[in-house]
């Protein structure tokens, strides 16, 4: 072989192991949202051992609306909530209008920021499903509140509160266990307040005291709302953290806020948005009430 052969051959050589080397770098993951105030928001987790038996089952049956809901709730366990998106949207091609499924990816469209899309599928359930009230029914079971307390929450983030409030005390009236009730009744004070109704707003919490076998992040909201706990009593900021943070933090910063505290509203908003817990409620709440301000 001569100088010139061996040169291209070594060329090559070198070439090819450029590309395959290339191709094992690591795929950089992409944003699962981003966040009102610009922030590139990820899952965290690319853990595709917990989808190994779900997928398996839909390999036998790809079209079975249990398995396909089955495995959109694993996606939204892992905070994958582009793929439950299409996943949920697949299975709206299979059944149309069914409220389950609108509920679920109007639920997910509110994880990605697309409140606007949210508000249609959320709007759309409600128009086709059958509202029944129930007793004694756990808030994850419960359409007939999910479809008005998620919508609700849409429209609080839009700051269209007047329509937030009314679709809260449906919730509300369909709430069937302590988690579904202490949830609307916290967003309903919330947007009294908003609305500057003081009065309606301590009406709401007032029942609500000690000792009365309730519990939980809006359970300790509410003790402060009615006046029977402090905010110091009821929350460290400097150890708070995940969904107590974000659920109790965003309402001592929406009180301080009616109340006319500013300045302290905005650093407790400003301490949420820096937690991890980016799929909460109260963190979309607060990176809401920052987007506004800023």
């Amino acid at each position: 072989m001569n100088n010139k052969f061996k040169f291209l051959f070594v060329y090559l050589l070198l070439f090819c192991s450029q590309i395959v080397s290339c191709s094992k770098e690591p795929i950089k993951p992409q944003p699962e949202a981003i966040s009102k105030l610009g922030v590139k928001l990820y899952s965290g987790s690319d853990n595709d051992s917990l989808l190994v038996e779900i997928n398996q089952k839909l390999s036998l049956n790809p079209n079975n609306l249990d398995l396909l809901l089955e495995k959109g709730a694993k996606l939204e366990g892992l905070r994958r909530f582009q793929e439950a998106i299409a996943l949920y949207t697949h299975s709206l091609n299979l059944n149309p209008n069914t409220t389950e499924i609108l509920k679920r990816r109007g639920q997910r469209y509110i994880s990605i920021r697309y409140w606007d899309k949210a508000i249609e599928d959320l709007t759309q359930a409600g128009i086709y499903h059958n509202f029944i009230k129930v007793n004694n029914l756990k808030y994850t079971d419960n359409l007939n509140w999910a479809i008005w307390y998620y919508l609700g929450m849409c429209y609080y983030f839009k700051a269209e509160f007047e329509m937030a409030l009314d679709v809260f005390q449906k919730s509300y009236e369909y709430s069937a266990d302590n988690v579904s009730l202490l949830a609307s009744i916290n967003w309903v004070y919330n947007c009294h307040r908003r609305l500057g109704r003081d009065e309606e707003a301590q009406k709401i919490v007032a029942p609500i005291q000690e000792g009365m076998g309730y519990s939980g992040n809006y359970y300790k909201c509410i003790l402060v709302y009615n006046g029977s706990k402090s905010q110091a009593e009821t929350i460290d900021f400097e150890t708070a953290s995940g969904f107590e943070l974000c659920t109790v933090g965003y309402g001592m910063g929406n009180l301080q806020l009616v109340n006319g505290n500013r300045e302290a509203a905005i650093k407790i908003f400003k301490n949420i948005v820096k937690d991890s817990a980016w799929q909460a409620n109260g963190f979309m709440a607060a990176e809401a009430e920052l987007s506004r301000i800023n």
